[in-house]
C-alpha cells in the first residue's frame, strides 16, 4: 500500500500495473491467512461415508459425495494407526495461526484447514500388500489438511470399489471425478487454502 501511495504522489500512475499489483497483493494475503477461504466448509461423516460441501450461509449442502475412510474406527491416536482423525493431533505440528487449535480439540469445534492442493496424478504408493508401488493411488488431486497429524488429506483413488468402506490409512478417499469436482469448486483466488474441514464420527 505504501508503494502505491508513493506512485500516486509522484504522478507516475500506471493503472494497469496498479490493478495487477492490487490483485497480486489480494491473492497473497488471502493465501497466507489462517482461514483464507471462508466461502466453503467441508463436513466429513465417517460412519455414513459421506462428504458434504457447504457454501457460507447455506443450511443444505451444495454437494454430497460418497467417500472411504480409514481401516480402523475411532479418532487418530498415533502416526500409523490407520485411523481418520476427528480432533487435532500433536501440538508441535499445529501452526500457531489457528486460534483455538490444540491437541484433542475436535475439528467440529475448531475446523481442520486445507493447507494446499497438489497434483497427485503421478504419485504412487505401496500399501504393503505385496503389490508394490501402485500408480494413481491418490487419484488426480490431493487436498492436504492441517490437522496436527502428518499426511492427512482428501484425495482420489485407484480403487473405486473401496468407496463406501473403511479402507484407507487415515485419509479420506473419493471417486476421482468427485475429488476433481470438489477441487474445482473450492479452488478460487486462495487456491483452496484455508477451506475449513470438520470430520465427525457420525
Amino acid at each position: 500500500m505504501k508503494a502505491v501511495m508513493i506512485m500516486i504522489r509522484k504522478g507516475s500512475v500506471n493503472w494497469s500495473k496498479l490493478v495487477f499489483l492490487s490483485l497480486l497483493l489480494g491473492t497473497f494475503f488471502a493465501a497466507n491467512s489462517a482461514y483464507a477461504d471462508q466461502q466453503h466448509l467441508i463436513k466429513v461423516h465417517k460412519q455414513s461415508y459421506r462428504l458434504e460441501l457447504f457454501e457460507d450461509g447455506m443450511a443444505q449442502p451444495l454437494k454430497v459425495y460418497s467417500i472411504a475412510v480409514a481401516k480402523n474406527p475411532g479418532d487418530k491416536q498415533m502416526t500409523g494407526d490407520n485411523r481418520t482423525p476427528t480432533s487435532w493431533g500433536s501440538a508441535a505440528a499445529i501452526p500457531s495461526k489457528y486460534t483455538g487449535a490444540a491437541t484433542g480439540v475436535p475439528s467440529a469445534q475448531v475446523p481442520f484447514v486445507v493447507e494446499e492442493i497438489c497434483d497427485s496424478s503421478f504419485w504412487t504408493h505401496d500399501f504393503g500388500d505385496g503389490n508394490g508401488q501402485i500408480e494413481g493411488a491418490y487419484g488426480p488431486w490431493f487436498i492436504s489438511l492441517d490437522t496436527g497429524w502428518i499426511g492427512i488429506g482428501i484425495h482420489g483413488t485407484h480403487d473405486p470399489a473401496s468407496i463406501g468402506t473403511m479402507a484407507s490409512e487415515g485419509c479420506i478417499r473419493m471417486h476421482n471425478q468427485d475429488v476433481a469436482e470438489l477441487k474445482a469448486i473450492i479452488y478460487g483466488p486462495a487456491k483452496g487454502v484455508g477451506t475449513r474441514v470438520m470430520i465427525t464420527e457420525d
